[in-house]
């Protein structure tokens, strides 16, 4: 094995590969903000600071930034909060950039035109298959594990 390659192998251990965008809130109930929820689905805890959470659609939405200090820890949630100023916009593409500008996880389109306290969430928690099929609509569980419920 050459050296670079077991470069590459060592640098995909590293924690960041493991942070996921875990559920998404683009329609919250009344005045509320949108939120995305990331997970570390890692064993390591992973700091995230200065990555950078937009929503995209036409217009664009956002970006959310990290701040300085924020770490997930292994297994754990960060919720980035979005400004009370966005316009109502329901639908997108979610997608979570590291410092370096690299590109660590988007969404499918996601629609939420509901209103209401239901939300697209990766089941189970934090699984990545880049299929469609990954996200699900749930009641809302902002910083906790993602379960399924009857829509009422």
């Amino acid at each position: 094995m050459s050296i670079s390659v077991l470069c590459i192998a060592a640098l995909s251990g590293i924690g960041a590969a493991a942070v996921v965008i875990n559920e998404v809130e683009l329609n919250p109930p009344g005045n509320g903000t949108k939120w995305v929820e990331l997970y570390n689905n890692g064993e390591d805890d992973v700091e995230i600071s200065g990555w950078v959470v937009s929503i995209v659609n036409l217009p664009w939405i956002g970006p959310i930034a990290i701040p300085e200090g924020t770490v997930i820890p292994a297994k754990g949630y960060y919720v980035a909060e979005g400004s009370l100023q966005w316009r109502q916009e329901y639908s997108g593409y979610v997608t979570l950039v590291d410092v370096g500008g690299f590109k660590v996880d988007e969404t499918h389109l996601i629609t939420d035109d509901g209103d209401s306290d239901f939300t697209y969430g990766r089941y189970p928690n934090g699984v990545d298959t880049d299929q469609k099929s990954d996200w699900k609509l749930m009641k809302a569980t902002p910083g906790s594990e993602n379960v399924l419920s009857i829509r009422s």
